[in-house]
């Protein structure tokens, strides 16, 4: 989290004044969004640091090694629908 102030907000104040806290989030505080219907959303400005880069390439010799299937699911989906 941020050295900067760490603030809470309910959602409904968040949403009424949006600006105002997409404002203190790029200052440096971090900003708490509560919700009692949903877990807690922080805004911290700044890019995400990534855990790992992608390895491409054993993505790709993944995909190659799946089986090909003759049919489009999605074809055989809209087919049922059109019954």
């Amino acid at each position: 989290m941020s050295d900067m102030a760490r603030l809470q907000v309910k959602n409904r104040d968040f949403q009424r004044s949006t600006a105002d806290w997409m404002h203190r989030a790029r200052q440096g505080d971090t900003v708490v969004i509560v919700s009692p219907k949903g877990p807690a959303l922080t805004l911290i400005a700044g890019t995400p640091a990534r855990a790992a880069r992608a390895d491409w390439d054993s993505h790709f010799d993944w995909l190659k090694r799946q089986p090909i299937i003759d049919s489009n699911p999605v074809d055989e989906l809209r087919q049922l629908e059109r019954r």
